[in-house]
């Protein structure tokens, strides 16, 4: 598949998204308003959708906790193997940052459709 293939920049975009999930945004309200816009979201990569169906799983409001809990959820959905440095390493982003990625996330997938 091409590196410009509109797929590959989705999951990117999603992982992106992800990551900043796991790691944690601004307030537990932010975090909680920005996971459920991706409510409606059709995941292109399967372990992206597992992976955000375990956060919203997680009823705690703390980031570590989130991360802590995240990869037992996973397994108990019936998905043990998933490499966790992919959602796990990275920078914390602001909720504007995020809510820019999601613009992006949400254009990419209207214009592949």
């Amino acid at each position: 598949m091409p590196e410009n293939h509109p797929s590959d920049a989705i999951t990117a975009l999603e992982r992106k998204i992800l990551r900043a999930l796991c790691i944690g945004v601004s307030t537990p309200d932010d975090w909680n308003q920005l996971a459920s816009r991706l409510s409606g979201h059709l995941w292109q990569d399967p372990d992206h959708k597992v992976v955000y169906e375990a956060l919203r799983a997680i009823k705690s409001r703390e980031p570590k906790t989130r991360r802590d809990e995240l990869p037992a959820q996973v397994t108990r959905m019936g998905f043990p193997d998933m490499d966790w440095s992919l959602y796990f390493e990275g920078e914390e982003l602001s909720a504007p940052e995020l809510e820019k990625l999601m613009r992006r996330l949400k254009t990419k997938a209207i214009k592949k459709s």
